[in-house]
């Protein structure tokens, strides 16, 4: 029952923070658009993309560490604890250091990734600005990982969403009032230390061990085994990065900074529901990795198939939803100008099903700690993505981006299931390839129904009283679609349990402490 509990809290302020960043990033991105224009709009969403590349040199140290905490905390081996956060420790001051020298050294690249940027001034000054915030942030950010580890993400989730809501209204008042772009980065990059200092006070708080002298070091035998582990997340990472990370800078460089700004606006849609439906998912993580130490591996894949159910209905809805509403809000909100074609918005939105559909076997692969099985798997998926991707852009444009990302995406989503199967659960692999091609006839059967009743029945014409009807229509037409399929099987009536419980506990006083 506590794994429910901390998986209700989790998810519960998980969501609370989505709103709040939905409705503040909705906000300031028009504000932004209005005081500094498209160009510097792509050239921020580039340089998000270009910083989270070198984050590559993390190397998987984080979900090393993550998985290797989970069973010293559910046994309260303090000691153990201490020497594995101790040696994080001294990892992520080397990674800050790496971070800031491959950072100085990509400005060298500048002018070739960033495509037609004559009306951006002081482009090095704002890169390393991104590089700093990026950096410092090594020093500090180790000791989340302890609270993630422990159930209780919920407790830094509560910081973050009140840090965000302070840094957006500083930042939407000084672009109103003085429209410079400098200004809107520095108060990011002082809040953020700010926040930083506070977290690492709090946790130390929380965690008083952690301020020990006597700590012993990890035996032999323990690092090894870590290392075995971080480097196999090493080939994970920079795959996954290669993948998920890179799309911004080919767009940049193969079309222009212009483009980018537009996708970026799209990518804000997708992000912000997409926090919303991977806390549903992610909030039963840290129980995930309870779950793997204490129980069988039968009774592992019975949650993991309730798990599995719960990801393939939330991003089956989310995917149409955003397939029949996305365009129609995009041009209310901000002109057909920046409406991309319906035929790339479908490929981008089958990666994000695709992705999504994905996380329920990451996430129990990452609990029990399977990471070498398919070390080099990412390694051949960003190689298929790049090659792909750089040859489609010429002839496709942004379309041919997300159709190799796509391609890129058939080989893990094969692959880790067979991992995940036999290595973790010692089960045939092919029940699960056989549920997941189900659930997506189920899924193109949703859309060809919802797709008739839109066609027939709901205007062409966007406007605000078609786009509510559109929106009404995907709200209850597919749900009540998947009810009737799904309403008498065991996965269906385990959720609505899970759901209920959660009800419960929320209400009670228990759960805000």
């Amino acid at each position: 029952m506590q794994r429910i509990e901390f998986t209700a809290k989790n998810f519960f302020w998980s969501t609370i923070s989505s709103v709040v960043s939905a409705v503040l990033g909705f906000v300031s991105r028009t504000i932004f658009l209005s005081s500094l224009g498209i160009e510097y709009l792509g050239l921020n969403s580039l340089f998000i993309n270009v910083i989270a590349m070198l984050s590559l040199s993390e190397l998987g140290i984080g979900v090393a560490i993550n998985y290797s905490l989970y069973k010293p905390i559910a046994e309260n081996d303090i000691e153990r604890i201490k020497s594995l956060m101790h040696f994080y420790k001294r990892a992520y001051r080397y990674i800050g250091c790496i971070v800031t020298g491959i950072g100085l050294g990509v400005m060298l690249f500048l002018p070739y990734i960033v495509k037609d940027s004559g009306g951006i001034r002081n482009l090095y000054v704002i890169y390393l600005i991104f590089l700093f915030n990026a950096a410092y942030s090594y020093l500090f950010s180790y000791k989340r990982t302890l609270l993630a580890a422990d159930q209780k993400t919920y407790r830094l989730t509560m910081i973050d969403m009140v840090v965000n809501m302070a840094t957006a209204t500083l930042q939407m008042l000084m672009l109103l009032l003085f429209k410079r772009y400098l200004i809107y980065l520095l108060i990011s990059v002082g809040i953020g230390i700010i926040q930083n200092i506070y977290i690492n006070r709090y946790i130390n708080k929380t965690y008083p061990y952690l301020l020990d002298k006597q700590i012993a070091r990890l035996s032999k035998k323990d690092r090894s085994g870590l290392m075995k582990n971080i480097k196999a997340l090493m080939l994970h990472k920079i795959g996954d990065l290669c993948v998920f990370q890179t799309d911004s800078i080919i767009i940049s460089s193969f079309i222009n900074i212009t483009m980018v700004g537009v996708i970026s606006n799209y990518t804000l849609l997708i992000n912000t529901v997409n926090r919303f439906v991977s806390n549903a998912i992610n909030a039963a993580n840290a129980s995930l990795g309870n779950i793997i130490a204490v129980e069988n591996s039968e009774k592992q894949k019975a949650i993991f198939r309730k798990y599995d159910f719960l990801a393939f209905w939330i991003y089956s809805w989310s995917a149409l939803c955003f397939y029949f509403l996305i365009n129609p809000f995009i041009t209310l909100w901000l002109g057909n100008s920046m409406v991309l074609d319906q035929r790339t918005v479908g490929m981008a939105l089958i990666n994000f099903y695709i992705l999504g559909r994905r996380l329920p076997i990451d996430n129990i692969k990452s609990a029990a700690g399977a990471y070498r099985q398919d070390k080099y798997v990412p390694m051949i998926e960003s190689l298929i993505n790049l090659v792909s991707s750089i040859i489609a852009v010429r002839y496709l444009g942004v379309f041919g981006v997300y159709l190799g990302t796509f391609l890129s995406s058939i080989l893990p989503a094969v692959y880790k299931p067979m991992v995940v199967y036999r290595h973790v659960f010692h089960s045939d692999v092919r029940e699960y390839f056989l549920s997941y091609m189900k659930y997506a006839l189920v899924l193109m059967a949703n859309v060809l129904v919802v797709s008739l009743f839109i066609r027939f029945l709901v205007p062409a014409e966007v406007t605000v009283a078609s786009f509510v009807v559109r929106g009404l229509t995907c709200l209850v037409l597919p749900n009540l679609f998947m009810y009737a399929i799904y309403r008498r099987t065991e996965e269906f009536k385990y959720i609505i349990n899970l759901l209920t419980i959660i009800t419960l506990k929320r209400r009670s006083p228990g759960l805000n402490g």
